[in-house]
């Protein structure tokens, strides 16, 4: 079973080593790494060339194009995808295969959270059928994760182009009715949280679920089912961005805990939000 390893990468040079020594200590080595590299103005791609990868260049076009050329040029029957600034566990690609089954189209694993100063926290993969549950209104499963089967990628018409945030989980939801997702439970991705990093922008992410929302998200809905999913939607996209500005630091975490509870104000929709609200006030008040 070949898999091919497509990483965008963007002014990556100091993260582009790690990472593509992680892919080539896979137990399962690839058939082929593809690092497209998205008009940057360093040396990431002299770097990658010299580890090994295949470098395609383009003009700086977003990850989303970066990952869609990247998969077009591939020639493995599954893709394992990384951004530039993650890195997998040796063995991650080895159990991912071993999951695969008929009709497979998606697996995903846990992760862990790193920083400069070293692991912060891990997180194991939801189960599947919950993921696909959750996918109507968050997205559980973090790229750098994903092991997914090509054909299926240009069936569902690849990641969104002009997406900078939530590309990702669009595509999730168009993969669904296409066979599917497994998951393997423990943390084999290392994922670099840093201030430079999109998700930690929580305006951008918002940006990026309201960029998805109607067609894509709720896109199958009608009437109040649809009314109401959107602002559930939103409700919990906005509690998220509020977490995402405590996390660092951002004085705009009480506005957002509040739109979330005017998007949807009831106690029995992640409840959680409440909670978080009044954390926030009352750091607001201190």
């Amino acid at each position: 079973m070949k898999v091919s390893v497509v990483i965008p990468a963007y002014n990556a040079a100091a993260f582009i080593t790690r990472c593509l020594q992680s892919v080539f200590a896979q137990t399962l080595k690839p058939e082929e790494v593809i690092v497209v590299d998205d008009g940057s103005t360093d040396n990431t791609a002299a770097l990658a060339r010299d580890l090994g990868a295949r470098v395609l260049s383009e003009p700086n076009c977003g990850t989303a194009a970066a990952r869609n050329k990247g998969i077009g040029n591939a020639s493995g029957e599954w893709i394992g995808l990384l951004d530039a600034d993650d890195m997998w566990a040796p063995a991650k690609l080895e159990r991912q295969v071993a999951c695969i089954r008929p009709g497979t189209v998606l697996v995903y694993t846990g992760l862990r959270f790193f920083d400069d100063h070293g692991v912060r926290s891990e997180q194991r993969a939801i189960d599947p059928v919950s993921a696909r549950k959750m996918l109507r209104y968050c997205n559980p499963i973090a790229q750098s994760t994903v092991l997914v089967k090509r054909e299926a990628v240009l069936r569902a018409g690849g990641f969104r182009d002009g997406l900078r945030t939530c590309e990702d989980w669009g595509l999730w939801v168009c993969l669904m009715p296409l066979g599917r997702f497994e998951a393997v439970a423990d943390p084999l991705m290392d994922y670099y949280v840093h201030p430079a990093s999109v998700s930690a922008n929580p305006d951008a992410m918002i940006l990026g679920t309201l960029q998805i929302l109607d067609k894509t998200l709720v896109a199958d809905l009608r009437g109040f089912d649809r009314w109401a999913w959107r602002r559930r939607i939103l409700a919990t996209q906005l509690c998220g961005a509020g977490l995402i500005a405590r996390d660092n630091g951002l004085k705009s975490e009480f506005g957002y805990m509040f739109r979330s509870l005017c998007a949807w104000p009831s106690p029995f929709w992640e409840p959680r939000r409440f909670f978080t609200f009044a954390v926030s006030a009352k750091n607001r008040l201190r």
